[in-house]
């Protein structure tokens, strides 16, 4: 069943926007709130909203990624969106 429709795709195969949400609230987090350190977490959460932004707009623009990398992508940025807040909070 094939549509136009790309909000549909997006249910399907990802939302470009919940990673970019989720890669975000990585830069806008310190380390030190969640590893008690800069280093390494700094380069962890970087490297995490890099890889992050950039499979957002694989999925935006090229609809050729596997089913498991928009999987595991999502998956990723629901869990940063969901804990990142309250860990932050507990700190």
């Amino acid at each position: 069943m094939e549509t136009d429709d790309p909000t549909n795709r997006w249910a399907i195969r990802g939302d470009p926007g919940r990673l970019m949400e989720a890669a975000e609230a990585l830069r806008g987090t310190r380390a030190e709130q969640i590893f008690g350190t800069r280093f390494p977490g700094e380069y962890v959460m970087s490297g995490i909203a890099r890889l992050l932004d950039s499979l957002a707009r694989e999925i935006r623009d090229n609809d050729t990624l596997s089913h498991d990398v928009v999987s595991a992508a999502t998956e990723m940025s629901e869990h940063v969106l969901a804990y990142l807040p309250k860990i932050g909070k507990q700190r």
